[in-house]
């Protein structure tokens, strides 16, 4: 018997997440791209896909980091159908690269 798709999916979450939790993101990002790429016509794997990617934004961003916050958010802008998410799911994405270029921007330019 095959095994649920939607639980491999978050097994290979929990796989990888420690990777991004060291700060290794060159070892990280192969094993994100398989993820993604994981059963793209599921629209529910697409939806938690989407709100995974940005929660590596929000990470990113907390940790100081707003380019990578951005890279994550522009992969799921280009690796993910828009068909599957939902308006909130696109609006988070949108949230969270307006506070990466905001923290982007010189200091003196934000007065």
């Amino acid at each position: 018997m095959a095994r649920d798709e939607r639980q491999e999916f978050v097994d290979r979450v929990k796989a990888i997440d420690p990777v991004f939790r060291r700060g290794d993101l060159d070892a990280f990002w192969p094993s994100l791209r398989e993820l993604v790429a994981f059963a793209p016509r599921r629209a529910d794997l697409s939806k938690k896909k989407s709100h995974y990617l940005t929660s590596l934004a929000a990470r990113s961003l907390a940790r100081g980091d707003p380019k990578s916050a951005i890279e994550f958010l522009d992969y799921a802008d280009q690796a993910l159908d828009s068909s599957h998410l939902t308006r909130f799911l696109l609006e988070e994405r949108a949230d969270y690269r307006l506070a990466a270029q905001e923290a982007l921007r010189p200091t003196s330019a934000a007065r």
